[in-house]
């Protein structure tokens, strides 16, 4: 199997937040798990289908802005069953530029390269599933 991680293009935090998901199967509301300028894990009790537009609004802790972002989901990963550990990768496809510069600013802040446990983004999912 390719090493995934080759693919990322910006760095990962371990992040938890409120986020809105809007998507053709309604809207949800999920926690954050990790974010870069490029897209961001969330936690949700229905994952959207790999592939499918969504519409995300979140704040980032410690900012009173919201931000609005729309993505597409990349992946999913099923936690074990009852545990409530479902989640989705979000790629970012379209943002203004204010969003961007405050994720950017975000990310920087928090980046560990120090620490490599906290700069891995989350585990993948396997083939297969």
């Amino acid at each position: 199997m390719p090493n995934i991680y080759e693919k990322r293009r910006t760095n990962r935090v371990p992040i938890a937040f409120k986020v809105k998901v809007e998507s053709s199967r309604g809207t949800m509301h999920g926690l954050g798990r990790d974010l870069s300028e490029g897209g961001v894990g969330v936690h949700l009790q229905k994952l959207p289908p790999v592939g499918s537009p969504v519409e995300l609004s979140f704040r980032l802790p410690g900012s009173n802005q919201d931000i609005t972002v729309t993505g597409e989901v990349m992946y999913q990963e099923r936690g074990q069953p009852g545990t409530g550990d479902d989640w989705v990768g979000v790629r970012f496809l379209r943002m203004d530029a204010t969003s961007q510069q405050l994720i950017r600013k975000f990310v920087k802040a928090r980046f560990d390269p120090t620490n490599p446990g906290l700069a891995q983004p989350p585990p993948l999912p396997r083939r297969g599933r």
